[in-house]
């Protein structure tokens, strides 16, 4: 395979999130948003809920755009975005749903908290997901702005099970990487995405990736080796 850095933008929100401002916007709507954006890859991660992936999956197939089906979850400590495999059914993301004992009628809202952050990251990656800490920085759903003590906040932080780190602070990015940030001294992957929550935000704030596999794996190799293989815009003159 001849890998190339792909422009991907890995939150965004559907009218399956009860926040999302456009309750009228269509999984084709999204799609052909994104490939206007010039997006090569897309997750739909609504909140507590997989109401739409199977729509945004079809419609993504249709124009050739590589999407990974999510969630994110809304976890004592923060929020986690849990990222799965293009093939993964849906009936399999719901079973996780229930696993976490989120009730149908909470699905999509952001305020409905469930489980321990820490378990959430275990649970995801048991069920074959890839978790990510969710906009680390903003209060009050980032991990590092919530109310916990920051011995707390660091061990969260090292948690065998927590693949990356979705920032706002793109200037922190290199920090980070090479755990130079205080109290956080491991080296995590970084992506930063829109967290789109209206048409116009999709593709806002992106991350190139280079994906040895155009699946999972993939997007896993991503994380494991981000010195070569994750790029913010204005690091891609310095791409390999």
């Amino acid at each position: 395979m001849n890998e190339e850095f792909l422009k991907a933008d890995l939150h965004i929100h559907t009218p399956g999130s009860v926040c999302c401002s456009e309750r009228s916007v269509t999984a084709e709507d999204i799609v052909d948003t994104a490939v206007q954006a010039g997006l090569d890859i897309i997750a739909v991660t609504d909140h507590n809920s997989v109401s739409y992936i199977d729509a945004v999956r079809s419609a993504a197939h249709s124009r050739n755009l590589l999407f990974f089906p999510g969630m994110e979850l809304s976890a004592r400590g923060g929020h986690v975005l849990a990222l799965f495999d293009p093939a993964t059914p849906s009936g399999l993301l719901k079973g996780l749903l229930d696993r976490l004992g989120i009730p149908v009628e909470a699905r999509g809202d952001a305020g409905f908290t469930i489980e321990w952050i820490e378990d959430i990251f275990r649970i995801v990656h048991e069920w074959g997901g890839v978790p990510v800490a969710a906009h680390i920085e903003r209060w009050p759903t980032g991990f590092l702005e919530t109310a916990e003590r920051r011995d707390t906040k660091a061990r969260i932080y090292r948690s065998p099970y927590l693949a990356a780190l979705e920032i706002t602070q793109a200037q922190k990015k290199g920090q980070w990487t090479r755990g130079e940030i205080k109290h956080y001294a491991k080296s995590h992957a970084c992506i930063q995405a829109s967290d789109a929550h209206a048409l116009e935000d999709i593709g806002r704030r992106i991350t190139y990736l280079k994906l040895p596999s155009l699946d999972l794996e993939g997007l896993r190799t991503a994380f494991r080796e981000h010195e070569h293989r994750i790029r913010f815009p204005e690091e891609m003159d310095h791409a390999d």
